[in-house]
């Protein structure tokens, strides 16, 4: 792979493992997760995820606990870095499914005063 497409891909491994975690400890599923448990959503060789898990950690995005739980595996968490970073890509990810529809922007959209076609929020 040329230099170009390995710095494609750590990006699109940052952004997948940023994301999973985000969406993680939004969801109260889990605060900190380790590479066997990431495996669960992220489809990847065990080694290709602690690697980017500690690529990530070494970035400033990721705190790594050393204790060692009852499986003998290190679990990862967002940094403070890290949640920001999440939630961008979250954001990113859903815009789609997330974004205002007709009927929820403000009283200063022009829809108002020229019905829906003259909406200024951006509809999916």
């Amino acid at each position: 792979m040329t230099d170009a497409g390995d710095a494609i891909e750590a990006l699109r491994w940052r952004d997948e493992i940023l994301g999973v975690l985000f969406w993680l400890r939004g969801e109260e599923i889990m605060h900190a997760a380790s590479v066997s448990e990431l495996g669960g959503f992220l489809v990847a060789e065990a080694g290709v995820l602690e690697y980017h898990l500690e690529r990530l950690t070494a970035e400033g995005l990721l705190l790594r606990d050393d204790d060692i739980d009852e499986t003998d595996n290190t679990r990862y968490a967002l940094s403070p870095n890290g949640i920001r970073e999440g939630g961008r890509v979250f954001a990113d990810d859903f815009a789609e499914l997330t974004g205002s529809a007709h009927g929820e922007c403000g009283p200063g959209c022009s829809c108002n005063r020229h019905g829906a076609g003259a909406c200024q929020v951006p509809i999916g």
